[in-house]
């Protein structure tokens, strides 16, 4: 079994990425002593030093991601979050049939930061929530101000509201009509 890791500094601290047999399986904000480089990780580390300084948005690199079912729905649904954009854990949760709460757990098992963007996801009430990183939400924050937003969600989930908040509003009228005394 080949396994490479290499640590590199960047504005938000230090960066390490791990290589398993020509995988990258791990990104995290911490620093490794021992490392052992690749041209893969010379490559994941150029990526994300573009990303950081806002030259790329997307990733190009091959990842092995180990986790349970529900863990791997729950990341392959984030992934799909666009650059620039937020979404709620309520919004994940109601796409994956997964309470929020637990979205917000699997989040903070994410071993891809920045590739399976959970900073990309926020609470419903626009706050940032956790962050499972060293400098937790503060990091989050300063990864979002580089994506150039913060805090705000994204024009589905926006419609996605708009649409519950209205049946909300006609439940509550039903149920006014029933409440009378």
């Amino acid at each position: 079994m080949s396994t490479s890791q290499l640590s590199f500094k960047t504005k938000l601290g230090f960066i390490s990425v791990i290589e398993n047999e020509g995988y990258i399986t791990d990104i995290a904000f911490k620093r490794i002593t021992i490392q052992k480089s690749s041209p893969q990780l010379l490559r994941v580390k150029n990526q994300i030093k573009k990303f950081l300084d806002k030259k790329i948005k997307k990733f190009n690199f091959k990842t092995k991601t180990f986790g349970s079912k529900i863990q791997i729905k729950v990341w392959n649904e984030i992934k799909k979050i666009h650059y620039g954009k937020t979404v709620s854990y309520n919004f994940i949760s109601k796409r994956t049939k997964i309470h929020p709460r637990y979205v917000g757990k699997i989040c903070g098992q994410n071993r891809l930061l920045l590739f399976i963007p959970c900073h990309r996801v926020i609470r419903s009430n626009g706050l940032l929530g956790g962050f499972s990183a060293n400098h937790g939400i503060k990091l989050k924050s300063k990864i979002l101000k580089i994506e150039e937003l913060n805090n705000r969600l994204s024009e589905t989930e926006t419609k996605t509201y708009k649409t519950l908040e209205y049946s909300y509003k006609m439940e509550l009228e039903k149920l006014k009509h029933f409440m009378v005394i």
